[in-house]
């Protein structure tokens, strides 16, 4: 069976949210990757299939995740980042699974002391926060039951709510940069890379 996946970086955030079925634990290492052109399907159009090779970091334990990939993304620059551009919720990532990620990448953003990775872990922490949105009603502060995938993640939601607020996650979002900020900052960052690459070939 093929996991729907938006882009090629929804599928890879999945691998990094999705426990080891031997262990419980994770996160998954990506070994390789390899993509076809194969039909989806049977009544969707052929899209790209990208079949992954990881393993986990826990218990070395060896498995491959296939993507039916709907979405090409840039190489370069922030749309590079880009993870949904559909207005709809992930159903590869439940609610839980984005707050996690937010979490994750908002800590890579704090503590690394590159300036690039922080940067680029605080975009991507940014554009994790906005997936968890998407789950909610316009007119709701709580999100619906089926924003969550896994008999875990509903746990958690019944037993702390709160944490689940959608103005909270509003009032987490206003506390950072605006993306429009974040994007020039890396679209920068990858316009000085090329440079310095320029530079070292012309010598």
């Amino acid at each position: 069976m093929h996991l729907q996946a938006r882009t090629a970086n929804e599928a890879r955030y999945y691998l990094m949210v999705t426990p080891c079925p031997k262990c419980g634990k994770g996160p998954w290492v990506f070994g390789s990757a390899d993509q076809t052109f194969s039909p989806a399907d049977q009544g969707q159009q052929a899209s790209p299939a990208m079949t992954v090779k990881a393993t986990c970091r826990a218990c070395s334990g060896p498995q491959e995740f296939t993507f039916q990939v709907q979405h090409d993304v840039p190489l370069t620059g922030s749309d590079s980042e880009t993870i949904n551009p559909a207005s709809a919720p992930s159903e590869l990532i439940d609610l839980a699974g984005w707050l996690s990620l937010f979490y994750l990448l908002l800590e890579r953003a704090s503590t690394s002391p590159d300036h690039i990775v922080s940067r680029k872990a605080g975009y991507q922490a940014a554009l994790c926060l906005g997936e968890a949105l998407k789950f909610y009603a316009d007119d709701e502060d709580l999100p619906p039951e089926s924003a969550f995938f896994t008999p875990t993640s509903q746990a958690i939601y019944r037993e702390h709510p709160d944490n689940f607020s959608r103005q909270r996650l509003r009032d987490m979002q206003g506390k950072l940069p605006s993306m429009g900020v974040m994007a020039r900052r890396l679209n920068r960052d990858a316009w000085v890379a090329h440079k310095k690459w320029w530079q070292f070939w012309r010598h």
